[in-house]
């Protein structure tokens, strides 16, 4: 039980990492972006392909990775910033010129999605891949938890990175603007805040979210081409179940839609095992995610932290 609530929040840190990204992008441009979740990827092998091209210092203590692994999550940052920025440039901002509806935007990002899916799968392949062959043995903790030195590295990162966001956003002269434009765009415009900018700063702040999140995701688990594909659905739970636009709702969205589904698929499987049911549970775990903002969004339409008409 323990095990399942610890897995469950480091599952939680990865997907409150990109969910808050998810939610400044569409509250701030408008729209669902489907590519997101192909920049999680890409940022996760971008990180794989940093680490292949940079010298090898050995690991921390107890952990499977050194510094070049941090440079190559550094490195990994700017690249996927600098592809979110040209997309921006050649295909989004075009699109808004020509007056373009945010289904359409939409609809033109799923198309994204699928083009930056198949250069992934033509320049790393379909196969699984891993950041490091060396088997790390758990920590014991009391209560009888075990946890990897690598998941507690994740956890504190995740949050240690929200909280940068959130000092971002609250503190400094381009955090407030995105505020501002989050909350009324034409009073923002009048303003003389320059939505131009704010735009570009949106793109920046979620691709370091979600290139960190899906290298996160990566050392725990592992690569594949169609993981942010996958990843996409409990980042748009999280997203809808805490309120669109709202920071605290997508941080609190994301570590509930992790805790649920690790516990719930984990109590269920032990339940057919025990029934000698051959039933794996992790294939249903997106259909956890959903039942469960389901039953939210029956008692709060607009969201945990959602507002009304948002």
């Amino acid at each position: 039980m323990f095990d399942l609530l610890i897995s469950g929040i480091i599952y939680g840190s990865i997907i409150t990492l990109g969910a808050i990204g998810l939610t400044l992008m569409a509250d701030i441009l408008g729209f669902f972006n489907f590519s997101y979740g192909e920049y999680f990827s890409l940022g996760a092998y971008c990180t794989l392909l940093f680490l292949g091209i940079l010298p090898q210092w050995g690991t921390f203590p107890e952990l499977s990775f050194g510094w070049s692994m941090l440079l190559a999550i550094l490195f990994s940052m700017v690249l996927t910033i600098l592809v979110m920025l040209l997309a921006d440039k050649f295909f989004f901002k075009k699109l808004r010129a020509m007056g373009a509806t945010p289904l359409f935007l939409a609809l033109a990002s799923l198309g994204l999605s699928f083009m930056l899916r198949a250069l992934i799968y033509i320049a790393w392949g379909p196969e699984v891949r891993y950041y490091t062959s060396t088997i790390q043995m758990s920590l014991e903790l009391p209560l009888g938890i075990f946890i990897k030195a690598d998941e507690i590295f994740i956890f504190f990162s995740a949050m240690a990175l929200v909280m940068l966001v959130y000092i971002f956003l609250n503190k400094t002269k381009m955090g407030k603007a995105m505020r501002a434009m989050s909350c009324n765009l034409t009073l923002a415009k009048a303003s003389g805040i320059q939505t131009g900018k704010v735009i570009a700063w949106t793109w920046i702040i979620s691709g370091i979210l979600v290139s960190v999140a899906g290298t996160l995701y990566a050392i725990a688990v592992q690569l594949r081409p169609d993981m942010g594909w996958t990843f996409l659905i409990p980042l748009f739970v999280a997203v809808i179940m805490g309120g669109i636009g709202s920071f605290w709702g997508a941080m609190v969205g994301g570590m509930t839609i992790g805790i649920t589904e690790e516990l719930m698929s984990g109590l269920l499987q032990d339940l057919f095992f025990a029934l000698d049911v051959n039933v794996d549970m992790s294939i249903y775990r997106p259909a956890i995610a959903f039942i469960f903002v389901v039953v939210i969004l029956l008692f709060r339409p607009h969201g945990i932290f959602g507002k009304k008409g948002s």
